[in-house]
């Protein structure tokens, strides 16, 4: 396989296609009736969305440029979910004129709602409700993103919720079609999952609500063996939802993001310098914890380590610090302790790299890498090239240029 320059991100296409046919089976076999949506926001790369509406998956957005992009690639916008508390008014109604699926989740959604109803008497909107719900009375044991809970959706326990029911049930030709219970924890476990489900069912039968699906969002486990995977959870989401709904009439809606990429990325990196200061050992890279981690929230970064020689005749060194290439001291990935001695040339290959890194890395000192797709047959194929000043200055201007 020819040698790349890195720093560069690499999709392995037998990977991808291993945690794609892991949610297929486990929708499939637990309920059968089911829309698998990509999270469009968790990388947004136009190879990877195009690769996944061949496998069939619908695009789940949340602002106008990723409805403008996945229409742009060729999914219908009756393939389009909707999202977000940020919804643009005129996305909000071509997705709901055109049979897709929006979920409601902010103050506003019920006027443009019933202003359009009543614009098209003769049609029939269904919708999605968003419920927030407080997982931390429902699962105590969960830790929680953050310690206030969610702020996203419509609230049950203090009725805001059930108000918008009744709003909605006023309208005549609007339909309350579906609930959206994505919420968001660190810990992931099945349990908060079939709490979830458990919820949904709770809420149905509160309000007599007869649904055409349930959306259980994102936020799985994926890519570690060590950890549940699709199998877990829609076994227990869906022993859950049959207390109450039927494959028959009810669709399950995944929207896996992070879970369904992070096993097939890479993000390849060279070591380019070791610099001993005070008895320290700091290897300097051409990648950079912006590629990984813009945000800086993380500290453990999965990798493995490709030597260009022989370890056992190196040195061992009681401390290194792995560092990226920008000049900002934060820029310190991981350390080694009581490790072979890394030298220039040695590739770290950082695993787990496709969630939130290509759409979040920022245009900080250097630009976007490369990103390669492996292919099943070992060929390579480029997704995207290394942004240069070309890119770069493509929507920048002086006013040298402006005069011209």
């Amino acid at each position: 396989m020819e040698q790349l320059q890195t720093p560069f991100f690499r999709i392995k296409e037998k990977d991808l296609l291993y945690d794609i046919s892991i949610l297929k089976e486990a929708l499939l076999k637990n309920w059968g009736n089911y829309i698998a949506g990509y999270s469009v926001k968790t990388n947004s790369l136009p190879w990877l969305l195009s690769y996944l509406k061949a496998q069939g998956f619908y695009a789940e957005v949340v602002s106008k440029p990723e409805y403008d992009l996945a229409v742009r690639l060729g999914f219908p916008a009756e393939h389009i979910i909707y999202n977000g508390p940020i919804k643009d008014k005129k996305i909000f109604e071509e997705v709901l004129l055109a049979g897709g699926y929006v979920n409601l989740d902010s103050g506003y959604e019920p006027d443009w709602l019933a202003e359009l109803s009543g614009r098209f008497p003769e049609r029939s909107f269904p919708v999605g409700l968003r419920v927030n719900c407080d997982i931390a009375a429902l699962c105590p044991e969960e830790t929680l993103v953050e310690e206030e809970g969610g702020r996203f959706g419509y609230c049950y326990e203090n009725g805001v919720l059930g108000a918008v029911i009744k709003r909605l049930e006023k309208l005549p030709n609007v339909k309350i079609s579906g609930l959206h219970l994505h919420s968001s924890t660190q810990s992931r476990t099945v349990h908060v999952y079939g709490a979830l489900a458990k919820m949904a069912v709770r809420i149905a039968r509160e309000y007599a609500l007869s649904l055409d699906y349930v959306d259980m969002g994102g936020g799985y486990f994926g890519g570690r063996d060590d950890k549940p995977d699709y199998r877990d959870y829609f076994r227990e989401i869906c022993k859950e939802l049959s207390a109450h709904f039927s494959p028959d009439k009810t669709k399950i809606i995944a929207e896996p993001g992070v879970s369904l990429i992070s096993r097939a990325t890479t993000f390849e990196t060279t070591v380019l310098d070791v610099k001993d200061i005070r008895g320290r050992k700091f290897i300097v890279t051409d990648g950079s914890r912006t590629n990984l981690n813009p945000l800086v929230t993380r500290h453990v970064y999965p990798h493995h380590i490709q030597y260009i020689s022989d370890t056992s005749v190196r040195n061992r060194e009681h401390d290194q610090w792995v560092c990226g290439a920008t000049c900002m001291e934060y820029d310190r990935l991981f350390e080694i302790v009581d490790g072979a001695a890394l030298i220039p040339g040695d590739k770290i290959i950082y695993d787990t790299a496709g969630g939130y890194t290509m759409c979040l890395n920022p245009l900080f000192i250097n630009y976007f890498p490369a990103v390669y797709i492996e292919h099943t047959d070992g060929t390579l194929f480029t997704a995207r090239d290394a942004w240069s000043n070309d890119e770069f200055m493509m929507k920048n201007y002086t006013e040298s240029e402006a005069c011209l």
